[in-house]
């Protein structure tokens, strides 16, 4: 019962499970997951919620994988459980996608769960994390050099995935298990010392215990708690210093503490789970510091971007070839161009509207208008004799790198006169013809968020 009501305390601390919850648990056979859902059938007592179990099996121990998911299986069978089962070729996928197998794992995992999650209507993750794996992280997270974030060890609670029983040794765990004579699996590879997780569990820590300390572990799980705590008081409000769009302000971090500073971005990449460690804070800070729009990748599936104004993470994706399309409209008249309307009216005595998104040109009726975007080594007048490159129109209004190829030019008899949204150009008028010119008003509506976004920035 003193185990239990462990699991009692830190479930009223971190509100982990609460009424009517739905989880989805991670469920291996392994003495953990058995120990968790032990646990969790007696909480069910106290509080009223729902499980469903969920077993992988990654296709890497052949028979003993198989033996896994038939006793998982029975296991759940018995005590009257819905689980989902399912198989994973990781070391195949592993290959293709060049990540190591712990990695696939955990992503394969974590995909398996969400789609489970989703059928079911749960609305937390339950994973048997215990103690010792708390300590393993820190170790080596450590070692990787992690930010104060990152040696916090395994949240608890992050966001829906909770971890019940993280604060109860392994040892406790395998003595409930046998004194009550509850069945379980042991997973041959965690006595292999191929990954440096095993290592860390085999040779360092009874190493340290051995030669300097005995109670190595718990002086480390003191030092995780202190680390947590420190974190928690000196932690700023990520909102504070964001907009809308989770994007950081720079003008808003630029005098904060070095401290404050590297303690904000690890909040920052945490959002996104990006494992922090103080290389990556550095390079961040390195880029927060140079001049225009850069980025660095952070891992596979993201990097961080910084701009004039904002400090991003932004998802990795193919790159998409540039549109090089031309729309012509025909004055007057009306089209699409890509994900923006544009209109083309003839108008009389108007004074040049003051709205950004018009412009009023003096041009002949049937004439052509071209949209399009910007081409290397396009220039915009300024005045008669004055033009500019429109790059560099686009660096002195601060224009993102990123949108520089979404924003449409506006060209009349081969002249740019608009980059939308940031630049008006002088045009001459036709030397010819005068007495037949026009008024002609070209409105754009963005039928998409892309430029809503470039509103924001210039």
């Amino acid at each position: 019962m003193e185990l239990f009501r462990e699991i009692l305390k830190v479930n009223k601390k971190y509100n982990l499970i609460e009424n009517n919850d739905i989880i989805v648990v991670g469920f291996s056979g392994g003495p953990d997951s058995v120990f968790l859902v032990e646990m969790l059938k007696k909480l069910q007592n106290f509080i009223n919620f729902k499980i469903y179990l969920v077993h992988i099996n990654h296709l890497l121990r052949g028979k003993d994988a198989v033996s896994d998911e038939n006793f998982s299986f029975e296991y759940a069978k018995k005590n009257n459980l819905e689980i989902f089962i399912k198989k994973i070729p990781v070391k195949e996928i592993a290959k293709e996608v060049g990540k190591t197998l712990e990695e696939v794992g955990r992503e394969e995992r974590y995909k398996f769960f969400s789609e489970i999650y989703k059928k079911v209507g749960a609305n937390k993750i339950a994973t048997a994390h215990n103690k010792d794996d708390q300590i393993e992280t820190f170790l080596f997270r450590l070692i990787r050099g992690a930010s104060l974030q990152g040696l916090e060890g395994i949240k608890i609670k992050n966001n829906n995935i909770i971890r019940p029983i993280s604060e109860i040794y392994k040892k406790d765990i395998l003595n409930y298990l046998n004194k009550n004579e509850i069945q379980y699996k042991i997973d041959k590879t965690n006595f292999e010392n191929e990954f440096t997780r095993n290592s860390i569990r085999l040779d360092l820590i009874p190493f340290i215990e051995k030669r300097y300390n005995i109670k190595f572990k718990e002086k480390i799980f003191s030092l995780i708690e202190e680390i947590r705590e420190n974190n928690q008081n000196n932690s700023l409000n990520l909102s504070d210093f964001t907009d809308s769009e989770n994007r950081i302000i720079l003008e808003k971090i630029k005098f904060l503490s070095n401290f404050n500073k590297k303690n904000l971005l690890g909040i920052f990449l945490n959002k996104k789970n990006i494992t922090v460690n103080r290389n990556k804070i550095d390079e961040i800070e390195s880029l927060i510091r140079s001049n225009g729009t850069k980025k660095i990748d952070m891992n596979k599936n993201y990097r961080i971007v910084k701009d004039y104004t904002y400090l991003y993470i932004e998802e990795k994706k193919e790159n998409c070839p540039i549109n090089n399309r031309t729309v012509k409209l025909k004055i007057p008249s009306e089209q699409i161009f890509d994900n923006f309307k544009i209109s083309v009216n003839v108008v009389e005595n108007l004074n040049i509207p003051k709205q950004k998104n018009q412009y009023l040109l003096d041009a002949l009726y049937n004439d052509i208008i071209e949209v399009r975007y910007r081409k290397e080594g396009d220039r915009i007048f300024l005045d008669e004799k004055h033009s500019k490159k429109v790059k560099e129109v686009f660096i002195e209004q601060k224009v993102p790198k990123d949108l520089r190829e979404k924003v449409p030019v506006f060209l009349y008899n081969n002249q740019i006169f608009w980059i939308y949204n940031v630049k008006k150009s002088y045009i001459p008028k036709i030397n010819q013809n005068v007495s037949k010119l026009i008024k002609v008003l070209i409105t754009v509506e963005e039928v998409k968020w892309t430029i809503i976004n470039l509103k924001k920035m210039i």
